[in-house]
C-alpha cells in the first residue's frame, strides 16, 4: 500500500466544544475509545497515537487535508483506518463505471444532485475524500443542479471540526456538516426523498448505540439506498449488530479491491448494504 498519511507541521487548536448531554454523547466517553493495541497502523502511522495536528492524506493521488484533535473531543475527532479504507476504495472508482459499487451513480451525477449522507463523520474525511474526488474529476465539465450533495454528520461536539475540514478543503459549495444523533427523529429533508448513499466508517464499536445506529440506517434508507460502511473488527460483540441488521438488509463484503487483502488481514473490512424490499 502507498504512504498514505503525512503530518505537516501547522499546528492545529483542540476542539473546546462539548455536547451538551454527556451521558448521550457516545464519543466523549473515555472507554469508549480503542485501546492501542487493538488499531492497526498503516503506512507507519498509529492512528491510536498520532498528535493533534493538520494531516495531508493521500489517497490514489488525491490530497485531502484534515485537521485533527488526536483525541481531545473522543475517538472521533483522529483518522482511523476503517476510515481511510473506505475514502480510499470511493476514489480508486471514481473514473470507472463501477464508482460506489453502483454503476448508475457516476452516470447520474451529471444530470442531477446526488444525495449522500455521512453517518459518524468525525473528522469528515470519507465524506470529505468523496467530494474532493468528484470536484477533482468533473472540474471542467460541472453541471448546475447536477453533482454530488453531501452532508457529513456527527453529534454537536464534533461539528465545528467538520466544518473546519470542509473550509480546508475548498468544498462548500459540494459538502456540509451537521449535528445528527443516531436513534433521534430525522428531519424532513433527510429522508424527502431518501439518500442515494450512505456513508458509515468505524461506526459499529459501542454495543449501547446499536440499536440507534440500526434505527437510523432504518430510517434513512428506501429501496434504491446503498450503504457503504467500512468496520475495524475489535469485540465478539459487534457481530451482533450486523446479525440484527441482517433482518432488513443484504449484506455482501466487497472484496474486488486491490487494496482490500491487507486491510481485511488486519481485520479492517468493507461492506455493501442493500435495503431489501420494503413491505408498503
Amino acid at each position: 500500500m502507498p504512504p498514505s498519511l503525512i503530518t505537516s507541521s501547522l499546528p492545529a487548536t483542540p476542539s473546546d466544544s462539548e455536547s451538551d448531554d454527556p451521558l448521550h454523547s457516545l464519543l466523549l466517553a473515555t472507554d469508549l475509545i480503542p485501546l492501542a493495541e487493538d488499531v492497526t497502523k498503516f503506512a507507519g502511522v498509529d492512528y491510536a497515537t498520532s498528535q493533534a495536528g493538520i494531516l495531508e492524506v493521500t489517497l490514489n493521488g488525491t490530497i485531502v487535508k484534515i485537521k485533527h484533535d488526536g483525541g481531545a473531543a473522543g475517538c472521533g475527532g483522529k483518522v482511523w483506518p476503517a476510515g481511510e479504507l473506505l475514502s480510499r476504495y470511493l476514489i480508486s472508482a471514481r473514473d470507472n463505471e463501477t464508482y460506489l459499487a453502483h454503476e448508475a451513480l457516476w452516470k447520474e451525477s451529471a444530470k442531477r444532485k446526488i444525495k449522500i449522507i455521512e453517518l459518524g463523520s468525525g473528522t469528515g474525511l470519507v465524506g470529505l475524500a468523496m467530494g474532493k474526488a468528484y470536484s477533482l474529476a468533473t472540474k471542467d465539465c460541472a453541471v448546475e443542479d447536477a453533482g454530488l450533495d453531501i452532508v457529513v454528520t456527527d453529534q454537536a461536539n464534533m461539528l465545528s471540526l467538520m466544518e473546519d475540514n470542509i473550509e480546508l478543503n475548498q468544498l462548500e459549495e459540494t459538502v456540509s456538516a451537521e449535528v445528527l444523533d443516531w436513534g433521534t427523529d430525522l428531519p424532513d429533508n433527510y429522508i424527502n426523498p431518501c439518500p442515494d448513499v450512505i456513508l458509515a466508517a468505524d461506526c459499529v464499536y459501542f454495543e449501547p448505540a446499536f440499536p440507534l445506529l440500526e434505527k437510523t440506517l432504518l430510517d434513512l434508507t428506501g429501496d434504491n439506498t446503498l450503504v457503504l460502511m467500512s468496520y475495524k473488527r475489535r469485540r465478539k460483540a459487534d457481530n451482533r449488530f450486523f446479525q440484527s441488521i441482517k433482518r432488513s438488509f443484504r449484506i455482501e463484503e466487497i472484496k474486488d479491491y486491490d487494496e482490500y487483502k491487507e486491510f481485511s488481514r488486519n481485520t479492517v473490512f468493507l461492506y455493501r448494504l442493500i435495503r431489501k424490499t420494503l413491505r408498503r
